[in-house]
């Protein structure tokens, strides 16, 4: 089995401060019995979520939702589309322009100020607006004559209802809008262009999660790709479905017979499904977080909390006196301050190297009073929460592999985590190659693919509408 280079500390930790580090990981290591527990719960959600009947389809926690897009690219695609990617920190407008199905891809990017973040929902559709407005004018389009196809892809756990509607389920990541759940994205969008920039010649065609849109963008990349990832500041999952393993499928089974399935799991663990292999430290953080009570499985893999867990683990060695004197440091004070920025940069020394992470200490004001010691504690305690996490996704993805079943199956991935951690992708590795041995895994970065996709998918509910593929 291939696996991930881990920090070499050996020349600085002795015997017995290794056996204290061995006492705080042990309880929480993802032992090959809590990976395949993993993995049967995963399962398990997905067969509930599958039910003709709504009341079984209520005690899972995944949605396994039909996201109408039936229609993969084939290579022969013409013209201008427009994808919008909004979720996490970045909102994206993607302009895609195709000649005979080669993409030529421009990403214009804008930061939603913290101000919006937390306002009413009608400044974020607002901000959108002007985005789109602002790039099609610094790509000469604000005056087409025809208006463009628009995908949107819309990070947030929503219902969908059809091609071009879906609902907000709930805000998540650092958005608090006090307003917006029940309402349809794509609606709240129109009335925002009409508001700020009327006559704006776009047309919103197709609306999905970035899951769903990363997908895309990795079938475009990859023909073998049938599940789109996301590992960023937050984290879901899609796959391309056979229709007649839906039980709960109401649509035609006229050709395509697939279809692209957002399985929605990051509040997978809401319903206690996982308690068996939570930690203390995910509890924790869980209770300081903005949405407590949910989202548990995405609070164990995502970036948006990766380094609060290992700062938690460091609080306690602290606490213990086995890490900095004991001594009560700004980074044991202050919930939040480590982030996977910092986790990713201290991964990124190898073997004895220590460069990045005591530059990461000096950050937080301690490269006067750490030691050697401590250096090489929180490196180890760095690479084994990122390897935890890794694998706990990877578990959860093998699961759809299996189901999949293809002798080759690519698994596109979006997300800054994904894309910047050094060691996340050889962590993974590991779990497909014990668990999804019949398969031939790969994993490719689709970078910025849930803006990318978004138009992918615009070209997909097009050529739906003309087939008439009736898909609900």
């Amino acid at each position: 089995m291939a696996g991930s280079k881990r920090p070499d500390t050996s020349n600085v930790l002795t015997g017995e401060t290794k056996k204290k580090l061995d006492a705080v990981f042990q309880p929480i290591a993802l032992t090959d019995d809590v990976i395949k527990r993993i993995m049967a719960v995963y399962q398990e959600q997905m067969r509930l979520a599958n039910s003709t009947d709504e009341k079984v389809r209520k005690t899972s926690d995944h949605l396994m939702m039909n996201t109408f897009i039936r229609e993969l690219l084939d290579g022969t695609e013409q013209g201008v589309y427009l994808g919008l990617d909004l979720g996490g920190t970045n909102f994206r407008v993607v302009v895609v322009k195709f000649t005979d199905g080669v993409a030529d891809t421009k990403t214009k990017y804008y930061r939603l100020p913290d101000a919006v973040l937390s306002g009413l929902s009608a400044g974020v559709f607002d901000f959108i607006a002007e985005s789109i407005e602002d790039c099609l004018k610094l790509e000469g389009l604000s005056d087409s004559k025809e208006k463009i196809p628009l995908g949107f892809t819309f990070s947030f756990p929503s219902i969908q209802i059809s091609l071009k509607k879906s609902t907000l389920v709930t805000w998540t990541k650092t958005f608090k809008c006090p307003d917006g759940v029940g309402e349809d994205s794509v609606a709240m969008l129109e009335a925002a262009i009409e508001r700020k920039c009327p006559g704006l010649p776009v047309d919103i065609v197709v609306v999905m999660s970035d899951t769903v849109s990363t997908l895309m963008a990795g079938n475009y990349l990859d023909k073998r790709c049938r599940i789109g990832l996301i590992l960023g500041t937050g984290s879901n999952a899609a796959f391309v479905e056979n229709i007649e393993e839906i039980e709960k499928w109401t649509g035609d089974y006229q050709d395509p017979k697939h279809v692209i399935v957002n399985v929605e799991c990051g509040s997978t663990g809401d319903n206690g499904c996982l308690d068996f292999c939570r930690s203390k430290y995910e509890k924790e953080l869980d209770q300081h977080s903005n949405h407590p009570g949910s989202f548990t499985f995405e609070k164990s893999v995502a970036g948006l909390y990766l380094g609060e867990l290992a700062r938690l683990v460091l609080v306690q060695l602290v606490q213990e006196g086995v890490l900095f004197g004991g001594k009560q440091v700004d980074l044991v004070e202050r919930r939040w301050a480590l982030t996977a920025s910092h986790i990713t940069a201290i991964e990124s020394d190898e073997g004895q190297t220590t460069t990045r992470t005591k530059k990461v200490l000096e950050e937080f004001g301690l490269d006067s009073i750490a030691t050697d010691k401590d250096v090489a504690i929180v490196r180890e305690v760095c690479d084994f929460m990122s390897r935890r996490a890794a694998h706990t996704i990877a578990a959860a993805m093998a699961v759809l592999v299996n189901h999949v079943g293809r002798p080759e199956v690519t698994i596109a991935i979006d997300g800054s985590l994904y894309e910047r951690h050094p060691k996340y992708h050889d962590s993974m590795m590991e779990i497909f190659e014990k668990y999804s041995p019949n398969t031939k895994v790969t994993l490719i970065l689709a970078k910025d693919g849930s803006g990318q996709g978004g138009a992918f998918a615009a070209v997909s509910a097009l050529k739906q509408n003309a087939k008439g593929i009736r898909c609900a």
